[in-house]
């Protein structure tokens, strides 16, 4: 199991804590036991679809740039543009594109490209998160309540 995953929840635990924490503390004392429910509503909700759909959004649009060039650059033949586009999709959910029948020395190459265009879009994905986090760290310090 990739390490990534293990380390997604002590990271989130902190962010959803803090999110609430913001709420709860800045509301008026008259309000406080309801404050807490309004960071669960919507759209305050949304802040946990974003942070899986923006990720999940860069790593594809990455995974699916890449696709192509690390096919060409892995001496792979060359796939008709019907099937390029089916292969990258599959590639962007993290798939090897194979064919049945596939000889097995080319079926360890396409997976090797796929795991090698899937890891790159996962580090896109991660870079971009973690860019977002440090902005929104220094906003948050930025717009403490006094």
């Amino acid at each position: 199991m990739p390490v990534w995953p293990a380390l997604l929840g002590p990271g989130l635990a902190p962010v959803m804590v803090g999110a609430t924490e913001v709420v709860a503390g800045n509301a008026p004392l008259e309000l406080s036991g309801v404050s807490p429910a309004v960071s669960s509503r919507p759209p305050c909700r949304s802040r946990g679809s974003l942070g899986t759909a923006v990720p999940g959004a860069v790593m594809s649009a990455k995974a699916g740039s890449d696709f192509a060039e690390n096919w060409a650059d892995a001496e792979l033949p060359p796939l008709p543009p019907d099937h390029l586009g089916l292969a990258e999709q599959a590639v962007e959910v993290g798939m090897a594109p194979l064919a049945p029948g596939t000889p097995q020395p080319v079926a360890a190459q396409i997976t090797e490209v796929t795991h090698d265009t899937s890891v790159s879009g996962v580090g896109t994905a991660f870079t971009v998160a973690g860019i977002v986090a440090v902005v929104a760290a220094a906003v948050a310090l930025f717009t403490q309540a006094r």
